[in-house]
Order: structure tokens, then sequence, then C-alpha cells
């Protein structure tokens, strides 16, 4: 035990370094565990608190019936129903987040008494007489606070309110769903309603028992709507509501768990190289203690323990550090999603990292340690191993690269195992670099890759014309416009599938769309196909038939292949026009408008308005509802991003001071005598950079080679956990070549910067010692 301590107190700096390294690597795991045990938990925890319902279902208020709420109640796994007023319609926020966003809204009166659904005021102010609540999702994201004003457009009316709070609920929370909920004061609902009775929605809301199938009971209720010729307006069950909107957080925590995987892979290696270097460096001492009687095991422990401590206080203080960090980072995932929660001491986790961490030290230390057993005193004492030959590989006197590439090469063979685990180090830092440069690539640099994959179809304008033969004029219109690159029939309709209510992408042509969500199989082209989403393609094969209705009507079409849909959770399909027509009547009045580059969709919109100012126009400016969406996500990942280049610096910085600080104390004496004989330090530094840079530069480009099989493959785990089987990522070369060129560079300039104290090295002073 003596002697454990004493080596802690003798060697202060080396163990300092390794707790630095293992204490960010424990805050980083722990992050990253406490976020994906907890997150999940906490969204539980408020939807039960606020008593949210399993399954909402918005229908027309014309088609409601007095008889209808019992009916539902009948339905087999329901144990409690409750009937709420609201208007379900398009909105436009103006000025969120810098634009015009329009949103499905669901507007409620928020003095209705709710057993189900209930929400909770977070903030609140004084209520005037035109006040809205509004979820913390407008308020944070979109920039309104307390206080502030909020405009809604509805058709061509406007309608402002104050923002008198915001609100806590568990049914919407984001849009994340593509539908938002808003809650007025009585006075002010009712004046809303007045002029929107049109669009006025009864909202039946079910608590499903835990025993029930929520898929079953969700059939079963859209059975019951078309068997009565009901159309549900809006259908969600609680289980694809927490997938869309715990999306970003997934993502982001997934991005975590691959950052934390790929710095504990890294640290481990650099354990183990950090702890060899050290027992090198001291078996003179302990072959001393061996010829002073000391067994084998004792001078092993008094080599483990200090690791084994040093890793216990190291990690603990890691854990207990990142809960400084986690508020933060739980509340900007709680935006994301729309709700709140306040991370709790995990001491699961805790355990977790320190057995695993500590236990890992240990196990290494032990293995570098061991070979005290052959070594006899005066071998150790001597450095040498008398079970071992040597051979002299590279002769100074016959070298025909002179004596400095003579030297280069020797202690580039003599460090061996050394650069070996350099080697590894570079290559696990530069995949964490290449991950992250890619993803930064694919949301800043080249964002359409990331909105095609989580997206559906990208066009610049959405015209909305309800009069036929308005529809044809602006369509023949349009596509003689010499600013237009296309123009596509394509709309989104709701349709009843076996396993409950499903968005179909409807359009006569699936060719000419721009984004092809198809990951497996074919679009439809006739009027009996069809294409499902990937919540269904558990249950059909591609070849299969399935059944669709809509209204009492129904057709049975034949599966031509899968599509994703994140936003929709999958619970899509896609019909041609022809297709649609087989279940419904009701006509296409939507037109994609595709612009060509360099032309302003806002100024294009405002030209059609004018000339139609008339007309039954209505139109979406879909380019910049896709730039608001983009920027709100990019500026995310690209914190995220930012703090893993950052810890990438840091561990590239710590790697190299842990290579050249041990070169340095290894090698002193040779140095020193170097520098007896007219080496300059300039010529020490380099000849020191040289004996491992090769090797990361060999490390660095072999490692693009790697990142391009092995990138595409992470993305797609990372992804696939949001919903994606089909992403549109590229792995650029130019980036990995810049990546790799800039790590080469920083690596230099880090080792000139550590190798400057071969300045402090005095060949008189070594001769004293």
């Amino acid at each position: 035990m003596f002697l454990a301590f004493q080596n802690l107190r003798k060697q202060k700096r080396h163990y300092f370094s390794f707790a630095l390294m293992l204490f960010l690597t424990a805050v980083i795991v722990n992050l990253s565990l406490v976020l994906s045990f907890q997150t999940s938990k906490a969204y539980d925890q408020n939807f039960n608190r606020l008593k949210t319902a399993q399954l909402n279902v918005l229908i027309p208020q014309k088609q409601d019936s007095k008889d209808l709420l019992k009916e539902i109640d009948k339905i087999q796994g329901v144990t409690l129903v409750e009937r709420h007023q609201g208007i379900f319609t398009k909105a436009k926020v103006h000025h969120f987040a810098g634009t015009d966003f329009e949103m499905t809204t669901v507007f409620y009166d928020s003095s209705q008494k709710r057993n189900l659904n209930r929400f909770e005021l977070s903030k609140s102010s004084k209520v005037a007489s035109q006040s809205v609540y509004i979820p913390n999702y407008i308020s944070k994201l979109g920039g309104f606070p307390l206080g502030s004003k909020i405009r809604y457009t509805i058709g061509k009316k406007d309608y402002t309110y104050s923002v008198a709070g915001t609100v806590e609920e568990m049914q919407y929370g984001n849009y994340g769903t593509n539908v938002i909920g808003i809650y007025l004061p009585h006075n002010a609902y009712q004046s809303l309603f007045k002029e929107e009775e049109a669009h006025s929605v009864a909202e039946y809301s079910l608590k499903v028992s835990s025993s029930s199938d929520l898929s079953v009971v969700k059939k079963k209720l859209t059975s019951l709507l078309s068997d009565k010729g009901i159309a549900a307006v809006l259908i969600k069950d609680s289980k694809t509501v927490k997938q869309a909107r715990t999306m970003m957080s997934t993502l982001l925590i997934a991005i975590f768990i691959a950052v934390a995987g790929i710095v504990f892979i890294i640290s481990l290696f650099l354990s183990a190289f950090r702890i060899q270097n050290h027992l090198k460096s001291e078996v003179v001492n302990m072959g001393v203690l061996k010829a002073m009687g000391y067994t084998s095991a004792k001078i092993i422990f008094s080599e483990v323990l200090p690791y084994l401590l040093v890793a216990m206080i190291a990690t603990v203080t890691g854990v207990l550090t990142s809960y400084l960090v986690l508020p933060f980072l739980a509340s900007f995932l709680a935006v994301q999603s729309g709700f709140s929660f306040q991370p709790t001491f995990d001491s699961y986790a805790l355990c977790l990292i320190v057995v695993f961490v500590t236990g890992v030290a240990g196990g290494l230390t032990y293995l570098c340690a061991r070979k005290i057993h052959r070594f006899n005193p005066i071998d150790a004492v001597r450095r040498t191993d008398s079970t071992r030959r040597f051979s002299n590989h590279f002769s100074l006197a016959n070298s025909k690269l002179g004596i400095s590439g003579a030297l280069i090469l020797k202690q580039v063979f003599a460090s061996f195992w050394q650069n070996m685990l350099l080697f590894v180090l570079t290559v696990g830092l530069m995949m964490l670099l290449a991950f992250s440069g890619t993803l930064l690539y694919n949301t800043a640099g080249k964002p359409d890759n990331f909105l095609r994959t989580l997206s559906e179809e990208l066009p610049s304008a959405i015209f909305t014309v309800d009069k036929p033969q308005e529809l044809q004029n602006i369509k023949k219109e349009l596509k003689s416009d010499s600013r237009v690159k296309q123009v596509l029939d394509y709309s989104t309709q709701s349709v009843n599938g076996p396993d409950g209510g499903l968005t179909a992408f409807v359009t006569p042509d699936f060719s000419k769309l721009t984004n092809d969500i198809i990951y497996k199989g074919r679009n439809p082209s006739t009027s009996d196909e069809v294409a499902i989403g990937s919540a269904l393609a558990h249950h059909y094969k591609i070849g299969d038939w399935i059944r669709l209705d809509n209204n009492s009507r129904f057709h049975t079409y034949k599966i031509t292949g899968y599509i994703q849909s994140v936003n929709n959770q999958g619970q899509v399909c896609e019909l041609t026009a022809a297709g649609y027509h087989q279940i419904a009547e009701t006509r296409q009045n939507h037109l994609n408008v595709y612009l060509k580059k360099g032309v302003s969709t806002k100024h294009f919109i405002r030209d059609y308005k004018a000339n139609y100012s008339n007309s039954s126009l209505k139109t979406t400016n879909y380019d910049q509802v896709i730039k608001t969406g983009s920027r709100l996500y990019t500026r995310v990942i690209a914190v995220v991003l930012g703090v893993v280049f950052i810890l990438s610096l840091f561990m590239i910085s710590l790697v190299l001071f842990v290579v050249i600080n041990s070169l340095i104390t290894r090698r002193k004496q040779e140095l020193g005598i170097y520098k007896a004989l007219g080496w300059s330090d300039r010529q020490l530094i380099f000849q020191l950079i040289f004996g491992f840079i090769p090797v990361i530069i060999l490390a660095a480009f072999l490692s693009i080679l790697l990142a391009i099989p092995l990138i595409p493959l992470l993305n797609q785990e990372v992804l696939g956990l949001v919903g994606v089987y089909k992403n549109h990522f590229q792995v650029s070369l130019g980036v990995l070549f810049l990546l790799a060129l800039a790590f080469v560079g920083l690596n230099f300039a880090i080792s000139l910067f550590l190798s400057r104290s071969i300045k402090t090295i005095v060949p008189y002073s070594l001769l004293t010692e």
C-alpha cells in the first residue's frame, strides 16, 4: 500500500493526464446514457400526469351526432371518452423565426372542462380581451415571448392576439405531427368561432386500457366512423405521436451515443498506451524493488492500485460534472420535443460507467505490469530482456539515407507498438471527424440531402384552387410561364387502411416527382396499385393485396413497393389519381409548382395573387417553409457538431501530449547526448516529430478509404432510429480530404508546440544526475 501511494505522489503529472482523459470520457458517456435512459421515461411520465388520451380523432362538426359518444364508449378496450369542440384549419403564423409559417392548427376553448388531454400553464400574464396561450415550442422557436403579439392568417382574414401564457400539453406539443394546438380564452374563442364556424370540428379523445392493443382499438374506431359515413379529418394515436415528437431528440441522442462510443474506444487505446509507457519508464525502479526482496505480486499491486484509484475518482467526478451540463441539454431537447423535464441522478448509469472504466483501467495495468514476473533484477536495472534477441537493422555507418534519415527510421521501428497504437487512435479520431463532417456537410452544405431524407416532395410553392375551371386556367398559365420548371397535380389525402387512418400521396404520374421515397419495389402506375408505408411493410409483402376505404367506398389494391415518411411515422401510402378516385369523388385541387434556379418564390407568388385576386387561389411559399424548418434543424445539429469538433481537438492534443511527453521522458539521456554532440534543438524536435508524424499521415489518408464504406452505414444506423430507410446523405471525398489535411496540419502544429520542452534538456545536468 505504501509503495502504491509513493508511486501516486511521485508521478502526479502522469496520473493527472490519465485522470483528465477518463474524466472527459465519463462526462460524454454519462450524458449520452442519462439522456437515453430518461428522455423517453420523462415523456411517458408527463403523458400520464396530464392524463393524455391514447387516441384522438377530429371529425367535421356537421357530421357529429349525440349518439356517437356512447357508440365510441362501447368499443372494447376504451375506458373513457371525452368530447371537445375546436376549430381545425390551416393558419399562417407571421414572423415565426423570421418568416411566415403556415401550420395546420386546432384552436381550443381553454375554459372547456377537461378530464383528458389536460394542459398546464408554465408561464402566464394578465389576460387581455384578445389573448392566446401558445405551446412552448412556438414561443421559444418562433420567438414569441410573454406579452408579445402573434398574428394568424386564416384564409384572407387576420387575427392578432397577445401572448398571455405558454402551455405544456402532451397531445400535440410540437409540429412533428404536422398539427399544433392553440388555446384561446372563452371570449376570444367565441369570437373566432363566429368567423370560422365552417372549420369547426368535434374532437373525441379516447383512453385505452393497458391490456388492449392500441392498433386494434384504432381500427375499430375508424371502422365505426366509416360505417356511419363520417370522414375523419385527423386521427392520431399516442405511439406515432411520440415517435414524431421525439424524432429530433432521438436523432441528437443517437449522435451523442455514436460520438460517446468512438470517444470511449479512443480513450481505451490511449489508456493502454499511457499505462504501457509509464511502466516502461518505471522498469528500473521495479527491478530495484525486486532486488530488495519485494515479490512480483506486491510490485504489480503497487502499480495497479494507483490506476484503480485515479480511474475511480476521475470517473465519478466526470459523471457528477456532467449533471451541470445535463439541464441545458435536456432543455434544448425538450424544446424540440415540446415537453420539459429535469434529468435526475441516475445511479445505474454511474455504476455502469465506474465499474466498466475502472475495471478496464485495472485490467490494462495488470496486463502491462505482469511482465515483471519474468524480469530478473539485473535485466530490469539494465532495461534489457535476456530472453529476447535484438538486431541492428539500420546501421548508422552504412546508411544511404544519412544520419538523420537512419535515426528517424530507427525511431519509427524502435517504437513499433507505440506507432501501431497511434495509428489506431488516428483512425478513430478521423472516423469521429468524418462522421461529424459528413453530417454537417449534408445539413448545412447540402441541406437538400437532409430535407429529402426526412421529407416527401419539396416544391417551391403550392397552389390550391377550389374551382375546377380556375384550376385549369392557372395550371395552363403556370406551364407557359418561363420561370416555372415543372407543375404537378399532387395532393395529400386521408384514407383508411386495415389498421386505421393513412395519409395518401396522390398524383397522376409518380415518375415526375423530384424526391422518390420508395425504398423497396416501385411506385404505383395503375388505378389498382398502391405503395405502402414502412408501418405496414412488416405485415404485407410486395405483391399482396390490401383494402383501402374512404367514406364507405372501398377498393382492393396490389402492393408494388414500400415508401418512407418520417413525418407520418410510416403510416402512408401512394396512389395514382385514378387509383384514389376508386374510393373518393374528391377532385384534386392542389398544384406543386417547381421554379427554376434563381427565381424568387416570394415575388412569383405575389404576381399570381395579384393576377388572380378575385379567384379561389390560395398559395403556400413552401420554399420558405423548407428554409425555416431546415434552419431550425441545421442550427441544432451545427451546435452539437461544433461541440464534437472541439472535443476532437482536445482529444488530438491529449493524444499528442501523452505520446510526446513519453518519448521525451524515455529518450531524455539520448537527446542530451545528441545535444552534447552538437545537434540543435530544431534538429532534435523535427527528428522526434518525424518519428511518428508519418504514421499519422498514413493513418489519416487510409481513414478516407475506410470512411467511404463505413460512414454511410453509421449514418443509416443513426437515421434509422427515426424511421429512415433510404437516406440521401453523400460522403464527399473533398470534405474527407480537407479533414485529413486539417488533421495532419493540426497534429504537426500541436507537436511542434509540445516538443519545445526539448530546449530545457541540458547535457551537463544529465551528467550530474
